[in-house]
C-alpha cells in the first residue's frame, strides 16, 4: 500500500491553467515550438518518467531514455483538446508511480539520459520544466515571476541540470577554449556562476563573495537566463561586465 501522496504541483495547474486560454497555435518563446508543441513535450516527459519507473518497481531493466524526437511526434498528432486530457493523465500517473518508488525506496535513482536521476529529483525537475514552458506562450505576468523566483527551482537547475543547460551554448561560444567565469547575481540570494574551465562549462551555486565579473537579475529574470530565456521586460537583466563578456555569457546560455 503506497502512504506517500504527491499532490499536483502549483506549477502544473498555472501551466493547465495558462492552456486554457491559449490558442494552440499561439508561437511560444521554445523555438520551433508553439503552445501545441509545448504541451507535447510535457505530457511526453510525464510519460517517459513513468515508462522508466515502472519496469524499475518490477525489478525489471530500465529502458534507455528515448529522444524528444523519438517520444514527441504521437502527442503532437492529437488534437489539442485531447492533448491537453493526455498531458493531465499523464502527469497524474507520473506522480502516482513517482510516489510508490519513494514510497518503498526513498533514495532511489535510475538511468536517465545516460546519467543517474535522483528519482525525487524529478519532481523539482518537472516543477521547472511547467513554469519555464509556460511562460513560454504566457510571457512575463505575475504568475510567472512568483513561480520563477522559487530558489528550489534555481537550486535544481545549477546543481542537476547544470552541464545539459550550457552544452548546447558551448556549440556557440565564441573562444571555447578560454577560461570563463561571470557570476548571475540575484538580490541577496546566492549567485550564479557561469564557470568554463579546462574545456568544461557548467553553473555553480555559491554565496561566498568574490571580485568576479557579473550580471545583474531579479531572480526570475535569472531562472529565464539560466534556462536560454530572455524576459520580456527591458530592465530585469543589466550588466557589469565587458561587452565581449555578455555576448560569451548570452551564447553559452542559449538554452538547451
Amino acid at each position: 500500500m503506497t502512504t506517500t501522496t504527491i499532490e499536483r504541483s502549483r506549477e502544473a495547474e498555472a501551466f493547465l491553467d495558462a492552456r486554457q486560454h491559449t490558442a494552440p497555435e499561439v508561437v511560444s518563446a521554445c523555438e520551433g515550438w508553439t503552445a501545441h508543441e509545448v504541451t507535447a513535450h510535457l505530457a511526453a516527459s510525464a510519460a517517459e518518467v513513468t515508462r522508466h519507473l515502472e519496469p524499475y518497481l518490477d525489478g525489471q531493466p530500465v529502458p534507455r531514455t528515448r529522444t524528444f524526437e523519438e517520444r514527441e511526434p504521437p502527442y503532437q498528432a492529437l488534437d489539442d483538446a485531447a492533448l491537453l486530457r493526455r498531458l493531465e493523465v499523464e502527469e497524474q500517473k507520473m506522480r502516482g508511480v513517482i510516489a510508490r518508488v519513494l514510497d518503498r525506496e526513498p533514495d532511489a535513482a535510475i538511468p536517465w539520459t545516460g546519467r543517474r536521476m535522483v528519482v525525487a529529483k524529478f519532481l523539482p525537475h518537472l516543477r521547472n520544466e511547467f513554469a519555464i514552458h509556460r511562460w513560454d506562450f504566457v510571457g512575463d505576468d505575475d504568475t510567472s515571476t512568483e513561480l520563477l523566483t522559487q530558489p528550489e527551482l534555481t537550486e535544481h537547475a545549477v546543481s542537476v541540470l547544470g552541464p545539459l543547460l550550457v552544452r548546447r551554448g558551448r556549440e556557440h561560444d565564441p573562444t571555447p577554449d578560454e577560461d570563463f567565469h561571470v557570476r548571475l547575481r540575484a538580490d541577496a540570494a546566492p549567485d550564479v556562476r557561469l564557470v568554463v574551465e579546462s574545456g568544461q562549462a557548467g553553473l555553480q551555486l555559491t554565496d561566498q563573495h568574490a571580485d568576479e565579473p557579473y550580471v545583474e537579475l531579479d531572480p526570475a529574470a535569472r531562472t529565464l537566463v539560466i534556462w536560454g530565456r530572455r524576459p520580456d521586460q527591458r530592465g530585469r537583466f543589466r550588466s557589469h561586465v565587458t561587452q565581449p563578456t555578455l555576448t560569451r555569457l548570452q551564447a553559452i546560455l542559449s538554452g538547451y
